[in-house]
């Protein structure tokens, strides 16, 4: 089945028109479109049928073309580099252990492998890896965190050789604790329709919900690790990003297809929206999270104060994404 790329931008006419043709992509007051014509970084939370979702968006002026954003996203190792990203490296197109080979783990980490049975486990992983890494690897003994990491790096390409031949539908589901939703559903729970055209595109939602069975013209994917700071733990997660165009219009989307602690689903996507005749443009980005930890009584509480780390989160990276396409 092939997929042809939605018309995704309506035709500026001058540097005037810039905020109407911002409109259909935006969640905005007149005000805040104005503000982040004049370069004020625009950051949102958006309201979310789901109790343990968090969505972000936000946008950002940029003095750069589409070509340079699409240049740069594409380096994703230098794009994201940051004193969050504690580790990086993307797969290669048969994923090998070989490819994680800069992987460490936490001490945390390396306990709960050892520790970990169905509905009590401090990793988010399936039941036949908790069984394997409780196992297999030789605790207690002075081989203990070299084997411990190299069974995680097996572990982690193996998800992304299941993923790559079958897509999220293979991956065997997560068994740390009771109630979690299946990876394959909890996903395709966030990709929702929306009138604006920056926080909804369905053609490349159904590429990734229904990948590898379907493909999108034009489309530049990879597949990537990063070990990064996200609240008290370091997560390590797998994520699978495209890169396409259309009208002038650069589209950047990522999948979460792994992640060890606190999410069960999460899906980002940015445009990068060219100004014809003028020497900027506009990224803007939308993140959806599926948290597993919005849950119990304190949940509405847990669940502000989530929503308001991602945003402010959110200004941070737009500003970093905004000085690194700048940067000569």
């Amino acid at each position: 089945m092939c997929l042809t790329a939605a018309t995704l931008t309506g035709t500026f006419q001058n540097k005037q028109d810039v905020v109407e043709v911002l409109r259909p992509y935006v969640r905005a007051t007149e005000g805040e479109l104005r503000r982040l014509e004049h370069g004020s970084v625009l950051t949102k939370t958006l309201d979310t049928p789901d109790g343990k979702e968090v969505t972000t968006f936000g946008a950002i002026r940029v003095a750069c073309t589409a070509d340079v954003f699409a240049a740069r996203i594409r380096e994703i190792e230098k794009f994201k580099a940051s004193e969050y990203v504690l580790q990086i490296g993307r797969f290669q197109a048969q994923p090998s252990a070989a490819d994680l080979a800069g992987l460490t783990l936490e001490p945390g980490d390396r306990e709960a492998m050892r520790t970990c049975k169905a509905g009590a486990c401090g990793l988010r992983l399936p039941l036949a890896a908790m069984d394997k890494f409780r196992t297999s690897i030789p605790w207690g003994t002075p081989a203990e965190v070299d084997a411990a990491a190299a069974a995680m790096r097996q572990f982690l390409a193996d998800e992304a050789r299941t993923y790559l031949a079958g897509g999220s539908a293979a991956l065997p589901d997560y068994a740390d604790r009771a109630g979690t939703t299946p990876r394959a559903a909890a996903f395709r729970g966030l990709l929702r329709p929306s009138e604006y055209k920056a926080e909804a595109q369905p053609e490349l939602f159904k590429w990734l919900d229904e990948f590898p069975r379907v493909h999108l013209e034009g489309a530049d994917s990879f597949l990537y690790w990063s070990r990064e700071k996200f609240g008290l733990k370091p997560t390590i997660s797998i994520s699978h990003s495209v890169i396409f165009r259309q009208n002038g219009v650069v589209v950047f989307g990522s999948k979460q297809v792994y992640a060890s602690h606190y999410f069960e689903a999460s899906f980002g996507m940015a445009l990068y929206i060219p100004v014809p005749d003028a020497s900027y443009g506009y990224v803007t980005y939308l993140n959806r999270s599926r948290v597993d930890t919005l849950r119990g009584i304190l949940a509405p509480i847990a669940r502000m104060v989530a929503a308001r780390r991602a945003r402010d989160g959110l200004d941070r990276m737009l500003t970093g994404v905004k000085n690194k396409l700048e940067k000569h």
